[in-house]
């Protein structure tokens, strides 16, 4: 009989037990933010109690270090899926060493295959620029040993040798925190990236991004043919150092693109909406809006009886024989498209998804007349390039009594609905 618990199984009687592997996920990014973690909470603890900073300094820099270290290997690890998304081939033998050089401690060594990797999208480089400046005082430690240990293998002091002999800790832990911010925001970026060449709107040097700006700049698609269309052309081609191929690639993306072409003054109507039907929903919602407003002042003054309830219900239910299901499925896929994470390219998908679910028709009528769905459906149009369908819902409600502004800063949309007085 063993006279001491296993501390890597469970033990019911302790009060904090952590989950792991399969049964937690054991992944970088979490071990990452425990190490950085540790650091926040040592350099805490001695500024708020009586412990020695001679001995704590050690774990402290140790775990910074280490989160650094693992920092820039999930970086890595982004870009490499970032190459495989752009379906850039390498050999096993390429495979394997590339693998075999980041099996290193050396953070120096892990910034510059950083670099390296990072020519894949011009957009990358803003990101650790910074970041060199403030590990470089990390490079000396080349096998991550300084202060795990007093002497390396040939028995040499590593902070004599290395020419230390204070380390200001609560400096230390600002840069360090400002370190791993820029850490953050680049592995952020680099998933938002991932996301968006998995969307496969990209050429051989041009991200989405590039193609969306160069889709902005560009003129109509019916002045293509014009002087001014080679200039700006020549301006392009330059800025971004791509070919004429790459660029009439970029052109055919655009065209093809339910978002990107109504830059150049194209659309491309997704399915069809009939006109009666998006005045049906325009009624729905003005109606559901001026419900709200009495419905407000019924409670106020107590008198929301059940005929009241009943009656909306029957107005509201008259609606499922006015407004197909297909209509009402776009709809409700315009709604989805509006979310920050769903791309015009997912449009297709969201909207099969959504009529293979078979929603209740009494359901969609009841979440389509609110307000704030509206605006979102609105936002979904004007996100995927349905102009003409914003244009017309827009109108319609103003017919209603409802006034509509949508502002749109950075890909972000602000949507105002009132009713007009």
């Amino acid at each position: 009989m063993e006279r001491y618990a296993n501390p890597f199984v469970l033990q019911e009687n302790d009060p904090i037990i952590a989950c792991v592997g399969d049964n937690g996920g054991t992944y970088n990014m979490d071990i990452k933010n425990g190490f950085q973690r540790t650091v926040e909470i040592l350099i805490d603890i001695l500024n708020q109690e009586n412990e020695s900073e001679d001995i704590l300094v050690y774990p402290i820099v140790y775990n910074a270090r280490h989160s650094i270290e693992l920092a820039l290997k999930i970086v890595i690890e982004q870009l490499w899926k970032i190459q495989e998304k752009k379906g850039i081939k390498k050999s096993k033998e390429e495979v394997s060493k590339e693998k075999k050089e980041i099996h290193t401690h050396d953070i120096k060594v892990l910034y510059d295959t950083i670099k390296k990797l990072s020519e894949i999208d011009r957009r990358i480089p803003n990101y650790y620029k910074d970041i060199e400046e403030l590990i470089r005082i990390y490079y000396f430690d080349t096998d991550g040993d300084a202060f795990k240990y007093e002497s390396d293998r040939e028995e040499h002091f590593h902070m004599i040798q290395n020419g230390i002999s204070h380390i200001s800790v609560n400096t230390l832990g600002k840069q360090f925190k400002l370190l791993m911010d820029l850490f953050d925001n680049m592995i952020y970026f680099l998933e938002d990236c991932i996301r968006e060449y998995d969307l496969n709107t990209f050429t051989t040097n041009l991200s989405r991004k590039d193609i969306e700006d160069i889709s902005k700049i560009i003129p109509e698609r019916s002045k293509w043919g014009e002087e001014r269309f080679g200039i700006i052309k020549a301006e392009i081609k330059k800025k971004y150092n791509i070919s004429n191929r790459e660029f009439s690639n970029a052109l055919k993306l655009i065209e093809k693109h339910k978002e990107f072409c109504v830059n150049i003054g194209n659309e491309i109507l997704y399915k069809e909406i009939n006109e009666d039907e998006l005045k049906e929903y325009a009624m729905l919602v003005y109606g559901s809006i001026i419900e709200d407003e009495k419905s407000k002042h019924e409670w106020e003054t107590l008198r929301c009886d059940l005929d009241e309830i009943q009656r909306k219900a029957k107005m509201w239910s008259k609606y499922t024989n006015t407004i197909s299901e297909l209509t009402l499925n776009l709809l409700f896929t315009f709604a989805e498209m509006s979310q920050t994470y769903n791309a015009v390219e997912k449009l297709e998908e969201i909207f099969n998804h959504i009529s293979k679910n078979k929603f209740e028709v009494t359901y969609m009528i009841r979440k389509l007349k609110k307000k704030d769905i509206c605006k979102k459906v609105l936002v979904g149009m004007r996100k995927c390039g349905q102009i003409s369908y914003e244009k017309k819902l827009v109108e319609l409600l103003k017919q209603q009594g409802l006034s509509v502004d949508i502002e749109e800063k950075g890909g972000y949309y602000r949507v105002k609905m009132e009713l007009i007085e």
